[in-house]
């Protein structure tokens, strides 16, 4: 009987298993959720209404066991026109949504402080889940 040992390819193979990320930053969020053991959808499809037409939706990260909630995640900051349309298409389709940005990921606890987000958005009553941070997000 022979037996098969896992070779130097290791990392190689596990590597492959990543997603292929956009951005440094959702790198570090997937990482965050990995660590956190938070399952999640990289790039998902989601069909949603806009505008009174279906349309495909890919939010960045979409949280099986977090009743679908989705983050999403704008380097452009929170004023974009992006993320006001995104926001909206969340409500409108009674998606749970959190919308990131660069200060969001930054200082030693951020990790911490994104799942607390997580947390008491999943707690919060659904008429609740878009209303705007103290910081002015999610």
């Amino acid at each position: 009987m022979s037996t098969k040992t896992i070779g130097p390819d290791l990392e190689y193979y596990i590597g492959k298993l990543q997603p292929q990320y956009e951005s440094v930053d959702q790198a570090k969020i997937g990482h965050m959720l990995d660590q956190y053991g938070i399952p999640f959808f990289y790039k998902q499809a989601t069909l949603v209404q806009d505008n009174g037409h279906r349309t495909i939706w890919r939010p960045d990260f979409t949280l099986p066991t977090y009743n679908n909630a989705v983050i999403e995640y704008s380097s452009n900051g929170d004023d974009s026109t992006e993320t006001n349309s995104k926001t909206d298409l969340a409500r409108h389709n009674n998606i749970a949504a959190l919308f990131l940005n660069r200060s969001d990921l930054v200082g030693t606890d951020w990790q911490q402080r994104l799942y607390d987000r997580l947390e008491e958005m999943y707690h919060q009553p659904f008429v609740q889940r878009h209303s705007r941070s103290p910081q002015g997000r999610y």
